[in-house]
């Protein structure tokens, strides 16, 4: 029997939507079908469902593509002061893509906005926007500030950035050692190969956890798959084979 797409809430239609974009029990993804049933929560205004279907316009799956749309979609949602939209209008600011001209200051105005809405991405954006001085005034105080935020939410590029600095820093403290390790691996355990290769050598070196070079070549193995070179050249180094 055929659902009535009309009678359902907004939630039911965007969970709907997302089963049929990814498939489930043993169905194909059916993009077309997803595309319309979020279309009908979008079209009511919803700005979780706008989010979603100009993520589908800019992709062209199960429609037309269309990046002009697809922003429209998003700034709609914007208004609403829906956080993920806002970070994707960030995005498209800062690399000038989806129709819209690069403009720093208004790419730092949508993060600002996405990361009060909790998006850990885009406060490490903005850790990279204030301590740049990219779309606003350089403030070493806010770039730490929104770091340490994303820091506190796991971000791995964040984790990364900041448990690097204090596992490389000289004169660092045993605290700090081990709070970047701990940082590092959080990083590393999310996929990032730049926080593999650091926490590798952190393992080979004992540096914030306890020296075990068979973890290095292990942590060394995973950022020379991802086609980290250096990573690949420590891993050999230790004795073991390389992967590339």
């Amino acid at each position: 029997m055929a659902m009535d797409y009309e009678k359902m809430t907004d939630e039911e239609l965007c969970e709907l939507a997302f089963a049929l974009h990814e498939g489930s029990d043993g169905e194909e993804p059916d993009y077309a079908e997803a595309a319309k049933v979020i279309k009908i929560a979008a079209d009511r205004g919803s700005a979780a469902a706008l989010t979603d279907y100009g993520v589908y316009l800019m992709n062209g799956d199960g429609v037309e593509k269309d990046e002009q749309a697809a922003v429209e979609c998003w700034k709609k949602a914007a208004l609403q002061d829906f956080a993920p939209a806002q970070y994707k209008l960030g995005v498209c600011y800062t690399q000038g893509v989806c129709g819209l001209d690069k403009n720093e200051a208004m790419a730092a105005r949508y993060f600002i906005e996405a990361a009060e809405g909790g998006i850990p991405d885009a406060m490490f954006n903005l850790a990279i926007f204030y301590g740049n001085g990219i779309g606003v005034a350089a403030d070493g105080a806010k770039s730490m500030e929104y770091l340490q935020k994303a820091v506190m939410r796991k971000q791995p590029e964040a984790c990364y950035y900041l448990g690097s600095r204090l596992v490389t820093k000289e004169n660092r403290t045993e605290e700090e050692t081990l709070h970047g390790a701990a940082m590092l691996l959080e990083s590393a355990k999310s996929g990032y190969p730049q926080a593999q290769f650091i926490y590798g050598l952190c393992c080979q070196e004992g540096r914030g956890v306890e020296q075990d070079l068979a973890e290095a070549a292990g942590w060394y193995r995973r950022a020379a798959k991802a086609g980290m070179a250096e990573a690949n050249q420590a891993l050999m180094a230790l004795g073991f084979p390389g992967v590339m």
